[in-house]
């Protein structure tokens, strides 16, 4: 018979459990309101989002294919809509259960456990690949049913062949085994043979409920979080301008800008990981996209003050010149702790990492002003929740450039500001918080990662 084991409910209360010091940290101004912070944080994102490619096709022909998908996999298909202020984005709600998941825990005999990052991922919607299985009972078959756990400790070993018992384990929802054992693992764990790629385990049903369709990213769409979709129709980028991608890769943001743009103008885009730049390179000639030129360079350094104006078609290799771009995106490298879920906290952040970062966004600022064209616009995002990387970085802007004026980042999807931070009300109004006060639209809560925006415009 199974044994009884105590599990640890659906999602953890904080996913910096095991280091409170970087917890005090987020919200040192706002303490009162870090609990319920944390405990979004750890919980998944209702809405999935695609992005259509309006060069490619039409938002009607995506949605229909997504509904044909979502009807063959459920009796009781989600709900896709649309969302009108974005009119590239399709929303896919979750699921009601097919599967009673009491029921299944009690009659199924194998488990599979993951890493927390790949369970992040099923509760999201994807499916296991091989690399990121942990554990699998010996004697599991192909397509035996299977219950799966993801180990929020980290101390369960690649490779495992036996049940993995821990009170931080906890439940994620039923797949189907697609791959054995030794095609997971290798032969043995030291084998130089590769073990296989693809899917490991298919997913049935999540306890999220988000629809178990994997990535459906395609030329003609893209599954991206929803505030990565707004901060780039805020930027509103038109045909024939010069927009500047700061820090670009994945390249998800650039193609977007080049999407919205006809592909007419010209898009720089800037990252100093090379690895990145050669991916972003495949992204865009995949896509057939003339107008975007990707540079390896950092972008700390794309000011040149000794450099002259360029008035040709195309600008040459980056240092640039002062007042060179109409529009620039600075989607800054941060600390990325509005990564729903976020089930345990990134092992390696410590308060002293935690505080580089705002020195990182400062010094693109001070070359992002200069480059920036007189009555340009300059978007200014993060995909985290801290109040010195967000709230604080549009304060020091304000202060530090009083050249750039604060403006509504609209289309608004997300909340306001925080308080207690050294914003103004008005100000507060002006910018995107998405956190765990979530807008509605029709009555639907717009729950999606934790994510800023604000939105500056150059007076001279």
């Amino acid at each position: 018979t199974k044994p009884k084991f105590n599990i640890r409910k659906m999602y953890p209360k904080s996913p910096f459990l095991r280091n409170p010091l970087v917890e005090s940290q987020i919200l040192q101004r706002n303490p009162s309101q870090l609990e319920e912070l944390m405990s979004w944080l750890c919980k998944v994102p209702t809405i999935t989002t695609y992005r259509v490619n309006s060069l490619r096709t039409t938002v009607p022909a995506f949605k229909q294919k997504l509904q044909e998908i979502l009807h063959e996999r459920y009796t009781q298909p989600p709900k896709v809509y649309e969302i009108p202020s974005i009119p590239e984005v399709l929303c896919i709600l979750p699921t009601s259960f097919s599967v009673d998941m009491k029921q299944k825990q009690s009659d199924l005999q194998r488990e599979v456990v993951v890493d927390s990052c790949c369970g992040a991922a099923l509760l999201r919607g994807a499916h296991i690949y091989a690399p990121g299985v942990l554990a699998m009972e010996a004697g599991t078959k192909i397509n035996e049913e299977v219950l799966v756990y993801a180990d929020l400790a980290g101390k369960c070993k690649q490779g495992t062949n036996i049940r993995y018992d821990s009170l931080d384990k906890i439940f994620l929802g039923v797949g189907v085994v697609r791959m054995q054992r030794h095609q997971i693992f290798g032969p043995t764990m030291s084998s130089t043979a590769e073990p296989l790629k693809g899917i490991a385990v298919e997913m049935i049903e999540t306890m999220s409920g988000v629809p178990t369709i994997g990535d459906l990213s395609c030329k003609e769409a893209l599954l991206q979080n929803l505030p990565s979709i707004v901060c780039v129709r805020v930027l509103n980028p038109q045909p024939g301008e010069r927009v500047l991608d700061m820090c670009a890769a994945p390249g998800n943001k650039t193609t977007h800008i080049a999407e919205l743009m006809g592909d007419k103008g010209e898009v720089i885009a800037l990252d100093k990981v090379a690895n990145k730049i050669s991916g972003m390179l495949v992204k865009i000639t995949n896509l057939a996209l003339k107008s975007i030129r990707a540079y390896n360079f950092d972008a700390t350094k794309a000011f040149c003050a000794d450099k002259e104006a360029e008035d040709n078609e195309c600008l040459g290799m980056p240092p640039f010149a002062a007042n060179t771009f109409d529009k620039i995106l600075l989607d800054a490298p941060c600390s990325a702790l509005g990564n729903r879920p976020l089930l345990v906290g990134p092992p390696n952040m410590s308060q002293r990492m935690l505080q580089s970062y705002p020195k990182v966004q400062r010094k693109l600022f001070s070359a992002a002003v200069p480059l920036l064209k007189p009555n340009g616009v300059l978007v200014y995002s993060t995909c985290t929740v801290t109040e010195e990387e967000n709230e604080g970085m549009v304060a020091w802007v304000l202060e530090k450039f009083p050249q750039m004026r604060l403006v509504p980042a609209t289309p608004h999807l997300g909340g306001i500001g925080l308080e207690q931070t050294a914003l103004s009300d008005v100000e507060r109004q002006y910018v995107q918080r998405f956190g765990q006060q979530p807008k509605e639209f029709e009555g639907i809560p717009i729950d999606t990662v934790g994510f800023f925006i604000a939105k500056f415009i150059k007076e001279y």
